[in-house]
């Protein structure tokens, strides 16, 4: 796996902020939630044409009701249609505002056809002759039909208008031509029943409008939450300098590669910059933790020639100060030491036209190999042995210790 190597992530952690989804968004999903399955949602609305239909051959307007009947299936045919096409203009990320907005007006025009088909339905209420309940069946029906459309389409506003505007218009118009048939109660009523149900009707679509604002909030959150664990996770895992694990999660990284190694395959290297404190001491602490990021990215550029392989595994830390170790899984003695001698010459060839020129980077190296039965602090030993003997002879080298089996270690060039 590659780790970051920069601080940038603990630079630009900040504190979860709250979120507010505008409104525009939050009316655009209600009306895709309003609209749902168009041609599904309108089969419903048969039923009460039946019902208007079947009790309107009583009527003496009947051909008049039948013919209303007809237009009013026509119109959910429309709606239905041109529902569907507004439908996929807002599953289309890529379409046009200007193409969405033409195919909602269009649709919205057909619902106010339709409100308009529900109101001329008064008219033939109002012929003489009907016998037994016909023009109750009628009345009950068409004001429960209206009603409920409104109720249910609550979730979308501009549906609402259309529908009762087109409703209103014929049915106050129908109702005041035939005033003297119903009388000034029934029209009073007619006149009412518009507003109150829009008035209904939006206070549910109110309702509904703020439950699911703060149902996207949540999500959003929610969102924003889990990305807020996941770098909290990367922070409390890696070194706020280099971006490299810390040695807690080093250890717990090279215990997951043990169990996945084979016994005498899995490696560990231990590093200490050579002189550190002069450096401190001579070009200041800032330069020193540019050295500190910059040998932490040259070892990583070094290792990621090991992740082609598909048996590789690695974890690279800092182990503390100047120290960094490494656990290599499935790399044998050969290639570990070829690995930490090219980390070493990477950094004794480095050069940086921003540093001071007599500023030379070094490190100590010590290898070892983690037995499969041993404790991880065990083989950690060994290879800090390993380093404080690279540079007691001298630095800027690498010594190898091969662990034996009855405790005592070989140390090799």
């Amino acid at each position: 796996m590659e780790l970051p190597v920069s601080s940038s992530v603990f630079s630009t952690a900040r504190t979860l902020d709250s979120v507010s989804i505008p409104t525009a968004l939050v009316e655009r999903e209600m009306l895709k939630r309003a609209l749902g399955n168009p041609v599904i949602n309108r089969l419903p609305t048969l039923i009460p044409l039946f019902l208007i239909g079947y009790a309107s051959l009583a009527l003496v307007a009947r051909d008049d009701m039948l013919a209303l009947v007809s237009l009013q299936i026509l119109m959910i045919v429309m709606t239905s249609y041109t529902a569907l096409r507004v439908t996929d203009k807002l599953a289309d990320n890529e379409i046009s505002e200007r193409a969405e907005s033409r195919a909602i007006r269009l649709w919205l025009f057909f619902e106010f056809l339709s409100g308009v088909i529900w109101g001329l339905m008064i008219g033939p209420i109002a012929e003489a002759g009907d016998t037994g309940g016909a023009k109750t069946v009628i009345s009950i029906t068409l004001i429960v039909t209206v009603a409920l459309a409104a109720v249910v389409a609550a979730d979308a506003p501009q549906l609402i208008r259309a529908l009762l505007a087109g409703f209103a218009i014929t049915a106050i118009s129908t109702g005041m031509y035939h005033y003297d048939h119903f009388g000034s109660r029934v029209v009073f009523a007619i006149i009412l029943f518009p507003p109150t149900i829009y008035y209904l009707s939006r206070a549910l679509g109110k309702r509904a409008q703020s439950a699911l604002q703060t149902e996207m909030e949540n999500v959003v959150l929610n969102k924003k939450l889990s990305e807020a664990l996941s770098i909290s996770e990367y922070l409390s895992a890696h070194d706020s300098l280099t971006g490299l694990l810390n040695r807690r999660d080093f250890e717990r990284m090279a215990e997951e590669l043990r169990t996945r190694t084979k016994a005498s395959d899995m490696a560990i290297i231990m590093v200490d910059l050579d002189h550190f404190k002069q450096i401190n001491d001579r070009y200041g602490h800032s330069l020193g933790d540019d050295v500190l990021k910059t040998t932490a990215r040259l070892m990583q550029f070094q290792l990621r020639s090991l992740e082609g392989s598909a048996d590789s595994g690695q974890a690279i830390a800092r182990w503390g100060g100047e120290e960094f170790i490494i656990a290599l899984a499935n790399c044998a003695t050969d290639d570990v030491v070829r690995i930490s001698e090219n980390i070493r010459c990477s950094l004794e060839n480095y050069r940086n036209a921003d540093w001071p020129k007599d500023l030379k980077l070094s490190g100590s190296f010590g290898v070892t190999y983690w037995l499969e039965h041993e404790p991880l602090d065990a083989a950690i030993q060994r290879a800090d042995k390993a380093m404080y003997k690279a540079k007691s002879e001298g630095r800027n080298r690498t010594r190898l210790v091969q662990p034996v089996k009855q405790g005592a270690s070989a140390i090799t060039a």
